[in-house]
C-alpha cells in the first residue's frame, strides 16, 4: 500500500514539472471552448435538453481532472482524462445527427471530400458556388474573358438565394425594359431587383441553353431540366419556357416532383372532410365528378394527385389528361395532350378517354367544351376530378354552371367542390405565444393561447436568427379546405338557380368555410391569426369569379 507521504512525494515531483501543467491547462481550454461556444449552444438551437448535456459534460471535466492528476503514469492518466472529456461530446454527436436533417449533420470525413474542395476552391475563384449539370454534363464556369461569365454568376446568385430561403418556384418575365422576376417561399412572391434587357436575356439564353432547349424559338412552348449541386445539396430545376409578343415568360420550379406527390394526410384535411372525400373510394361511389378548385399557385396540382393516390392503381384504370406530366405516377395512364396539332383539342381528348371506360380520370377544366365534355358522361359515369381556378366554392359553381351552359346539365353529374388555399405553417422552434386581447371577436373563448411568427431564438444572452426557418418564421405551408358536398336535397336547389340557398343547406350539413377552418388552424397553434388573415383577405367568401386553369 503507497503511504501518503509516498503519494505526496509524487504529486510535488508532479507539479515541479512546469510543461505538465501547461498540458492539462490547454487541453482543459479547449474542451470549455468546444463545450461552451459550440455544443451548448447547438443543444439550445435543436432543443437537445442543454442542461442535461451541460450536467454530463461538468461531470465530465470533474472525473477526467481527476483521472489526469491522479490515475498514475502522467502520459496513461492524461490520455485516458482526454478520452473522459471526449466521450459526452462524441455521444452528443451521435445522438444530434440522429436528429437533424443530412444539411446540417456534423460531419469530420466525407468521401471525395479532397476533389469536392478543389472543385469548389475553381468555383470560388471565378465567384461561383453552385455546378450545373445540364443535357450536355457538367456546364463549365465561364472564363474571364468570356462575357457570359456575368450571367453565369448572376443566375448562380439568383438560385444560391432561392435554395438558401427554402423557394419553390422562381418566375422570370423578360421584355424590352429589362428582365422581371419573382421567388417564391413558402406560396409567398417576393419580387426581385429589375435587370437590363440586354443581362436579362443572356440569363434566359443561359436557363435555356443549360435546360437543353432551342435558343432561337421565342414563341414556342419548350420544356426541359437541369440539376444544381451546391456545397451540401442537390436540385432539380424544372423550367417551362413560354414567348408572346411582349416577349419570353420562364418558370422555374425547384424539386418539383419531390413537392408534388404529398401524402394524403399531409394535406391539412380536416377528419371531416377527408371522410366525406374518401365515400369515392368505393366501387359503388365512385362515379360523378368532383371540382378542386384554388387560385393560381395554390397546390391544386398536388391535392388532385393525393386524391387520385387513395385509389389502387392496381385494381383500377386511373388516367391523367394533361398538358404537362408533372410526376410519373406508377400505375396510372398518362394522356399527355399535344396543343400543337389542331386536329384534336382538349375536349376531344377527354371525350377519348372517357370512351374507354376508365374508373378515375384527373384532368383540367380549361374551357367551355371541356366542361360540357365532362358533364355528359352524368352522374353515374366515371369519376372526375376537375380542376380549375376558383376563389371559393360559391364562385367554382357559379363559373362551373356559366361554362356548361345548362345548369340541369352541370349539376345533375356534381358530386362535390372543394376549394383548397395554401397557409403557412409555424415554425416551431420560434413561433410565439400570445392571449388575445378580445378573443371573442375571433370565435374564440376566453385564456385562449394563439402563436405569431418570430424567427428569433435566444442563445443566452443574445438573440439570434432561428436557424429552423432562416428567420422566417415560417417552416413550410399546408391547407386550408373548404369541402362543399352535393347531395340529392343540394342538387335540386342547384338546378333551380339558388346557390344561396344551396350554400345554406351545405353548412346545415356541417360545412366549414375556409375562415373557420383557417381559424381553428390557428387555434391549434399551425398557423397564425395574421396568416389566415393574409391569405384569405379578411375572409372565407370569394369576391371574384372563377376562371377555368392555366395552371394548377
Amino acid at each position: 500500500m503507497t503511504s501518503p507521504m509516498t503519494e505526496l512525494a509524487q504529486t510535488s515531483v508532479f507539479l515541479l514539472s512546469p510543461w505538465k501543467p501547461v498540458l492539462i491547462w490547454a487541453t482543459f481550454l479547449g474542451w470549455a471552448w468546444l463545450v461552451g461556444n459550440h455544443i451548448d449552444s447547438d443543444a439550445r438551437v435543436l432543443r437537445l435538453n442543454p442542461v442535461k448535456w451541460n450536467f454530463i459534460n461538468l461531470g465530465a471535466g470533474i472525473v477526467g481532472f481527476g483521472v489526469m492528476l491522479f490515475a498514475g503514469i502522467f502520459y496513461i492518466s492524461w490520455v485516458a482524462g482526454t478520452a473522459v472529456l471526449l466521450v459526452p461530446i462524441l455521444v452528443y454527436w451521435r445522438i444530434r445527427n440522429a436528429e437533424v436533417p443530412e444539411s446540417r449533420k456534423f460531419k469530420l470525413f466525407a468521401k471525395g471530400e479532397g476533389q469536392a474542395e478543389k472543385k469548389k476552391r475553381r468555383q470560388r475563384s471565378k465567384g461561383a458556388t453552385l455546378v450545373f449539370h445540364g443535357a450536355g454534363g457538367e456546364v463549365p464556369v465561364p472564363d474571364q474573358e468570356d462575357p457570359l461569365q456575368e450571367a453565369y454568376l448572376q443566375l448562380d446568385g439568383l438560385l444560391s438565394l432561392a435554395f438558401l430561403q427554402g423557394a419553390s418556384r422562381i418566375d422570370l418575365a423578360l421584355g424590352a425594359k429589362g428582365l422581371a422576376s419573382g421567388v417564391t417561399v413558402h406560396s409567398v412572391r417576393t419580387a426581385q431587383e429589375p435587370l437590363p434587357a440586354d443581362e436579362g436575356a443572356s440569363i434566359v439564353n443561359m436557363i435555356k441553353q443549360i435546360a437543353g432547349m432551342d435558343l432561337a424559338d421565342t414563341r414556342r412552348a419548350q420544356y426541359g431540366r437541369f440539376t444544381v449541386s451546391t456545397p451540401t445539396d442537390r436540385h432539380v430545376l424544372t423550367v417551362t419556357v413560354t414567348g408572346s409578343s411582349k416577349g419570353q415568360f420562364v418558370r422555374v420550379d425547384i424539386d418539383e416532383e419531390a413537392r408534388i406527390v404529398m401524402p394524403i394526410d399531409a394535406l391539412g384535411l380536416l377528419p371531416r372532410q377527408r371522410e366525406r372525400l374518401d365515400a369515392f373510394l368505393s366501387p359503388q361511389n365512385r362515379h360523378g365528378i368532383v371540382l378542386l378548385t384554388a387560385p393560381k399557385g395554390q397546390g391544386l396540382s398536388t391535392t388532385a394527385i393525393s386524391l387520385l393516390g387513395q385509389h389502387d392503381a392496381y385494381t383500377s384504370n386511373l388516367k391523367i389528361l394533361e398538358r404537362k406530366t408533372l410526376k410519373q405516377l406508377e400505375g396510372v395512364d398518362h394522356v399527355l395532350w399535344d396543343p400543337s396539332n389542331p386536329n384534336l383539342d382538349f375536349a376531344t381528348s377527354l371525350q377519348s378517354i372517357l370512351r374507354r371506360d376508365p374508373d378515375v380520370v384527373v384532368t383540367e377544366a380549361i374551357d367551355a367544351e371541356t366542361v360540357q365534355t365532362a358533364c355528359r358522361a352524368g352522374r353515374d359515369g366515371v369519376l372526375q376530378y376537375l380542376v380549375f381556378n376558383a376563389d371559393s366554392a360559391a364562385a367554382a359553381i357559379r363559373t362551373w354552371c356559366q361554362l356548361s351552359g345548362d345548369v340541369d346539365l352541370a349539376t345533375k353529374p356534381l358530386r362535390a367542390v372543394v376549394c383548397q388555399r395554401l397557409v403557412r405553417v409555424l415554425c416551431p422552434d420560434c413561433k410565439q405565444p400570445y392571449t388575445p386581447a378580445e378573443p371573442g371577436k375571433l370565435g374564440f373563448p376566453d385564456g385562449t393561447t394563439l402563436y405569431k411568427a418570430s424567427g428569433q431564438v435566444q442563445v443566452r444572452n443574445r438573440v439570434e436568427e432561428c436557424p429552423t426557418c432562416n428567420g422566417t418564421g415560417y417552416t413550410g405551408v399546408t391547407g386550408l379546405f373548404e369541402v362543399f358536398p352535393v347531395d340529392e336535397e343540394c342538387r335540386e336547389i342547384l338546378a333551380a338557380g339558388d346557390l344561396k340557398a344551396a350554400m345554406v343547406h351545405a353548412r346545415r350539413k356541417k360545412m366549414l368555410l375556409l375562415q373557420e377552418v383557417g381559424l381553428q388552424r390557428a387555434a391549434a397553434g399551425i398557423t397564425s391569426v395574421e396568416e389566415v388573415s393574409r391569405v384569405l383577405g379578411g375572409g372565407g367568401r370569394s369576391r371574384s369569379a372563377a376562371t377555368p386553369a392555366t395552371k394548377a
